[in-house]
């Protein structure tokens, strides 16, 4: 086991220091990061030198606390970087370009993953490409006049699992067919000549959740992910957990308790048969639910059967509550293995259904089999249905910048 070096402990120092002036949205002074951090006046003052120099912070006016004399305000130059984000959703190929609080800068959206993964790793580099010259062409600048290829740090890619984290490799996805081994981050690190870093999107999701908001020490939050599959994440005091091959929070063959038809795993009713998209969608057209047109995208079609639901269809309304009713089981057994403080629920399908949905989720998760010392807080995510391109561009983020992911 190697010591951790002098160099190692500056730069935890410094994202620390950079952690802490990003979640003051207000800004705040040095004799505050002083008082927050634990580290020395002196230290401090040289971590802020460095990071003003290099136009990762700034200066804003100044605050009086008490009787002492007026302290310059700090605040994070969100331009100062970027970084790209790419999805790989069974349904389409996302790609976006943020800033360091995940503001973003312009997207792109690209045709779904195909089974020549080389082909479309090209698609991505060559997309990557021309956003950043339009970039250029419109001016593009970051604060201290640095052009858009010297603010992009990296790149992050959000996968269906399973994959292997440590060798940047989609290991038999089957949600992307032709992917078996792919070395995704070799691939694209060679045609675009950025670092990258790859995670599941279920996680990628609530790295994004995160970012935003400070987590308290020993908090634990569970985020259920509802996509083309149906997956989950855990994160205890800001680190997502990622298991022994990061498997983690693969949900979809839980048992429902409701009667079904038999799983491809061979048992009856698991979670994915109510959950998963092409399922939702290929029952109601057994049923006969008068669903919109085929080639739109499986989002919008799940729109429309909640719309429909909505306004009384019977089959439709079975559906979409017969989904809120699974998820809201396993929801209930999540809550038990994990015993979260809170628990967000989010992915690219999850506001299509939401509407009739949230009400039997709700309605199931909370019957408790274990009587609680609280109620645990069920919230849906605000960061959209992009969540797993943003989430892809927060991973690369999270490596980076977050002292946690240092140790």
């Amino acid at each position: 086991m190697q010591g951790r070096t002098m160099l190692d402990l500056g730069l935890r120092n410094e994202l620390l220091v950079l952690d802490l002036i990003r979640h003051a949205p207000d800004g705040t002074s040095q004799s505050e990061v002083v008082r927050r951090t634990g580290l020395s006046r002196q230290t401090v003052s040289l971590i802020v030198r460095r990071l003003l120099d290099r136009g990762i912070i700034s200066t804003a006016g100044t605050v009086t606390v008490g009787r002492g004399k007026p302290a310059t305000v700090l605040r994070l130059v969100p331009t100062a970087q970027l970084v790209a984000g790419v999805h790989l959703d069974p349904s389409a190929i996302s790609l976006v370009i943020v800033d360091l609080l995940t503001s973003v800068v312009t997207e792109r959206r690209l045709p779904a993953p195909s089974r020549d993964p080389e082909g479309d790793v090209d698609r991505i580099a060559a997309e990557l490409t021309a956003v950043t010259q339009t970039l250029h062409e419109e001016g593009w600048r970051t604060p201290d006049g640095r052009d858009v290829d010297e603010a992009l740090l990296g790149i992050g890619v959000a996968s269906p699992g399973p994959i292997d984290v440590t060798r940047g490799v989609i290991v038999d996805p089957p949600w992307l067919p032709g992917w078996r081994d792919m070395p995704v981050v070799k691939r694209l690190r060679a045609r675009t000549g950025l670092p990258v870093v790859l995670d599941k999107d279920t996680n990628a999701a609530l790295t994004a959740e995160m970012w935003s908001t400070p987590q308290p020490t020993g908090e634990t939050v569970l985020y259920l992910y509802i996509g083309a599959g149906i997956g989950s994440a855990v994160s205890v005091g800001g680190t997502v957990h990622h298991g022994a091959g990061a498997l983690a929070g693969e949900i979809g063959h839980l048992p429902t308790g409701l009667e079904g038809a038999e799983c491809s795993c061979g048992r009856r009713a698991c979670l994915s048969l109510y959950t998963d998209g092409a399922a939702l969608l290929e029952r109601a057209e057994q049923l006969g639910v008068p669903l919109p047109d085929p080639d739109l995208p499986t989002v919008e079609r799940l729109a429309g059967l909640t719309s429909l639901a909505a306004d009384g269809d019977a089959g439709a309304r079975q559906l979409v509550e017969d989904f809120g009713l699974a998820l809201g089981e396993a929801l209930r057994t999540l809550i038990d293995v994990h015993d979260p403080h809170r628990v967000i629920i989010g992915g690219p399908n999850w506001a299509a259904l939401e509407p009739v949905a949230l009400g039997r989720v709700l309605e199931r998760s909370r019957h408790a089999r274990l009587r609680r010392p609280r109620e645990v807080e069920i919230l849906t995510s605000q960061r959209g249905d992009d969540v797993g391109a943003l989430g892809a561009a927060t991973l690369f983020l999270q490596r980076e910048l977050s002292p946690a992911a240092r140790g």
